[in-house]
């Protein structure tokens, strides 16, 4: 812990609890081969998603225009549009971003808030009236080093050893305490906390936490502020494990998807070895697969040039293609 305001917290038991919580049931996430959305399901995770994140800003789209812009993104219907279409390419951007350098967390800045402020993608320079939903604002944040500040914080948040779960909710915090930007520094640290859990965890670049904060939208506001008034992050984080392991919950209490040969070589490639494998290596993560389905799966990625083989029947090996 440091002494940063923005960084320091108190550990409770109950973060303890959740903590545990989380780790199961990301196991069972990894058991289960729902790390990725079936193709059938991507689409109402992304709108969901959305949603939730400009909710939160007070966007005033349904969930239906919001399905039909995620389809169709298009920019001619006005800052509400502007902003889903943006913020589904800022989701769609954070695989190729590291979430631990200053240059693409302005990157993703820039395209979150394309059209919607002038400085997209640059730091603030002037002072900003600090408010959490009271219109008497709680304190005044000032423009000096925040370059630095940015840097310090992600730095923390990169070389800390505690778990990532916890460290991606004092980064969440502490991008909304620096407040880098003069405009969507809320929406900026939902997204790069995920961009910091999809690093560990791939379900985390879909599972549509936002959602659950939106439902709880009070108890957010009031968590942030209350760890700003204390100088204390720790309650926030508890809130914010809450969320993440609500949002866990249902995943794994809905149905597991029927899954296609191309959604199975999906997760399988994602963590498939450098190495040539075979395909009993496919079978162990598969193995209510048959032989024969094994072998169907691995010919249709190979007709679709997902890999490469040498040799024929059981002892081909197979090579991921780059």
């Amino acid at each position: 812990m440091l002494s940063s305001t923005y960084t320091f917290y108190t550990f409770h038991s109950r973060m303890l609890n959740l903590l545990t919580s989380i780790y199961h049931r990301l196991g069972e996430v990894q058991a289960r081969h729902l790390q990725l959305p079936a193709h059938d399901l991507d689409k109402a995770y992304r709108v969901s998603v959305v949603h939730a994140t400009l909710a939160l800003e007070g966007n005033a789209l349904e969930p239906l225009p919001v399905a039909e812009l995620v389809t169709r993104p298009a920019v001619t219907g006005g800052s509400a549009a502007l902003e889903v279409v943006n913020t589904l390419r800022a989701h769609d951007l954070l695989r190729d971003l590291d979430p631990f350098l200053a240059q693409d967390l302005r990157q993703a800045h820039g395209v979150l808030m394309h059209g919607l402020a002038l400085d997209a993608g640059h730091y603030r320079t002037g002072a900003m009236d600090v408010l959490y939903g009271d219109p008497t604002p709680l304190r005044t944040a000032d423009a000096e080093n925040i370059p630095i500040q940015v840097e310090e914080l992600l730095h923390f948040i990169e070389s800390d050893e505690t778990p990532p779960i916890i460290t991606s909710c004092v980064l969440h915090f502490g991008l909304v305490y620096l407040r880098p930007f003069t405009a969507g520094n809320g929406r900026m640290a939902r997204l790069w906390q995920r961009s910091v859990l999809m690093r560990h965890w791939p379900v985390f670049g879909f599972l549509p936490v936002e959602a659950f904060i939106h439902r709880t939208q009070p108890a957010y506001y009031a968590a942030l502020e209350y760890a700003d008034r204390q100088g204390d992050c720790g309650g926030f984080i508890t809130y914010m494990l809450e969320r993440i392991d609500e949002a866990l919950a249902e995943l794994l209490a809905a149905p597991d998807p029927v899954r296609s040969a191309t959604d199975r070589m999906d997760l399988f490639l994602q963590q498939a070895p450098t190495r040539p494998f075979r395909r009993k290596d496919y079978l162990l993560v598969f193995p209510e697969l048959s032989t024969a389905s094994a072998s169907r799966d691995l010919a249709e990625a190979l007709a679709h040039g997902r890999v490469t083989r040498e040799g024929t029947g059981r002892t081909a090996m197979y090579r991921r293609k780059e």
